[in-house]
């Protein structure tokens, strides 16, 4: 029954009126790729800090839509007129959709825009009703078994009965691009979400084998919806001579190549920095002496899992 997607984001309302508009146009891209690549016929509209998408298909569209980078929630929804009969006729139809024999429910309204009514008024007005239509069910605001979600804005209205989480973050590609060091492992691959998450376009670099990384570059992409650029880089050979002139230090001198070779790639693809998955004191080479040593090179170095336990990586990519 549901016809429009209600699509929420977070931190890209707090932006300038410039910013967010520029952020909301990418996010718009970014679902328009998506919605296009899975074959969706949709229209797409952009009111009043919302973007709803309308389709016979609302219900696959949101949950399609969970990772895409800036949504923060979706709910698929009936639009009607903002008058308190119409929004009663659909929510009465909607909780018979959804509504068992002994179930509690509650009708939650939140409104903006000018009315002659409240949202209590609202809320009020179709408990009512529902308790008309259907037999052996009851009002419980406080633990509901099911709940009747009513947005209104201005002249229009929408019915929805859930709000299904997103990914969040910020809109992909809207903070420049970085070059993240692709090991194959989990650390590297979380460190890459992390920073695609807060908007950063990822260009991929693996010093060995690119069957090292398609794993983890087909998980990106379900969320990046572009194809990740990606650069490997034969380094057995610089290994090789690394360990022989300086075995001691072999850990270090081996990274720090790896991130002037990183750093190389930044210049060319005007990339702003370098993501690795380094983790403090979690192995050798990644003591603050160390790290200290590394990161004094000339691109900006970006560690998103510097303060983490092994176990909140791991829970982040199993998620």
């Amino acid at each position: 029954m549901f016809d429009i997607v209600i699509v929420r984001y977070g931190e890209i309302f707090l932006k300038s009126e410039f910013i967010r508009r520029k952020f909301e146009k990418e996010l718009v891209r970014n679902i328009g790729f998506r919605l296009k690549r899975l074959g969706f016929r949709y229209k797409l509209i952009r009111k009043r800090h919302r973007i709803y998408i309308k389709s016979e298909n609302a219900e696959e569209i949101a949950n399609s839509l969970k990772t895409v980078f800036g949504i923060t929630s979706l709910s698929p929804a009936v639009q009607t007129d903002a008058e308190i009969d119409s929004i009663a006729v659909i929510a009465v139809r909607l909780a018979k959709k959804i509504m068992n024999k002994g179930d509690k429910f509650a009708v939650v309204t939140s409104r903006s825009g000018r009315h002659e009514f409240s949202s209590q008024d609202v809320s009020i007005e179709v408990g009512r009703r529902i308790l008309g239509s259907i037999d052996d069910v009851f009002v419980n605001l406080d633990n509901p078994d099911k709940t009747i979600l009513i947005e209104i804005k201005d002249d229009l209205a929408f019915v929805f009965d859930r709000k299904i989480d997103a990914v969040g973050g910020l809109p992909y590609r809207t903070q420049g691009k970085v070059i993240s060091l692709l090991s194959g492992g989990i650390d590297s691959a979380v460190s890459s979400w992390m920073m695609g998450k807060r908007g950063c376009e990822i260009i991929a670099v693996n010093f060995g084998s690119r069957k090292d990384i398609e794993n983890i570059i087909e998980i990106l992409e379900r969320y990046t919806e572009d194809k990740i650029k990606t650069f490997i880089v034969p380094y057995e050979n610089i290994l090789d001579k690394i360990s022989k002139i300086a075995e001691k230090y072999t850990c270090v001198i081996c990274k720090r190549t790896m991130y002037r070779i990183a750093g190389r790639i930044a210049e060319i693809e005007d990339a702003k920095g370098i993501v690795t998955g380094d983790n403090l004191g979690q192995v050798a080479s990644q003591t603050l002496d160390n790290l200290k040593v590394l990161s004094s090179v000339y691109n900006p170095i970006y560690r998103p899992l510097i303060g983490m336990d092994k176990e909140e990586i791991i829970k982040i990519a199993r998620e």
